[in-house]
């Protein structure tokens, strides 16, 4: 172990480091598909609930579970291979994906008890497709500000 690293093998050693480090960051992230999966799945969800048809409910309960558990299972799937330190999110992306979450359920469910007090039909249903837009549009947003912020940590733990 005398010899010496030259610094253009150094600088590719680096390089392929840094390339690896990225296809395990892509492994973890979110597909967009799974975006609008989730939101198709839990539109179709309320509007079946809220159909009050239990037949309909049964229906879209079942297509709900087995869509999640198929979806979920094919992204997770993908990612079982990874080992990836928890630190590697951090607060920004910690604070990122909760605040994504809170701002999702607050505007649904503000919007859905304002519907029900105007007394307007289907209030949850309307609620739902506006969190199913905000799903299928800040999902993959998310998604890409969490593999930044994971591409930026990467090499500080």
């Amino acid at each position: 172990m005398t010899e010496q690293l030259r610094p253009d093998e150094a600088a590719q050693a680096l390089a392929r480091i840094r390339e690896q480090q990225e296809q395990v960051i892509d492994a973890l992230s979110i597909p967009d598909w799974y975006w609008w999966l989730l939101g198709g799945l839990i539109l179709a969800l309320t509007a079946a609930v809220e159909s009050g048809n239990p037949t309909t409910i049964g229906v879209g309960v079942t297509v709900f579970v087995l869509g999640m558990l198929a979806g979920t299972g094919w992204v997770v799937r993908g990612s079982l291979r990874v080992k990836v330190r928890n630190a590697l999110l951090g607060a920004r992306g910690i604070g990122l994906i909760l605040g994504f979450v809170a701002l999702t359920v607050a505007v649904s469910l503000g919007l859905a008890f304002s519907l029900q007090a105007a007394q307007i039909g289907y209030p949850a249903t309307w609620g739902t497709l506006v969190s199913a837009v905000m799903l299928v549009v800040g999902g993959p947003l998310l998604t890409r500000a969490l593999r930044r912020t994971m591409l930026d940590r990467r090499g500080t733990r």
